[in-house]
């Protein structure tokens, strides 16, 4: 049973792997953080749970080489994971700051009109 749960838990951590070399494979390297990008990580979010509570039930001790070696991988990927998605988030505040620019113009803009038309 423990052989077959340690084959389960490393299918489970090849599983998480392959999500997130897709999310990568998918997803330049200047990420922005696009709707399609946000739709792409949701099946990311979903492996990452799932090792979550593999890792909760203390998979991380095993002694299975194969499963070390996959962890290595996934803790690689996890590394890359938080750099694209700081990335993302940079990006959205910028998008942020734009916007919130553009509407206090358009704000300006809006009172010169209604200034404009009331001296006409």
């Amino acid at each position: 049973m423990a052989r077959m749960t340690g084959q389960t838990s490393l299918e489970q951590l090849r599983f998480a792997n392959a999500q997130l070399a897709l999310f990568f494979s998918r997803v330049s390297e200047a990420v922005v953080g696009t709707q399609e990008e946000i739709q792409m990580l949701l099946p990311v979010e979903s492996a990452l749970l799932s090792i979550g509570a593999l890792l909760d039930q203390g998979l991380q001790q095993t002694t299975d080489r194969e499963t070390r070696d996959e962890f290595v991988t996934y803790r690689a990927n996890l590394v890359r994971l938080q750099r694209d998605l700081n990335n993302m988030q940079q990006a959205a505040m910028g998008r942020s700051t734009r916007l919130f620019a553009r509407e206090k113009h358009l704000h300006a803009a809006r009172g010169w009109c209604d200034a404009s038309r009331a001296t006409q």
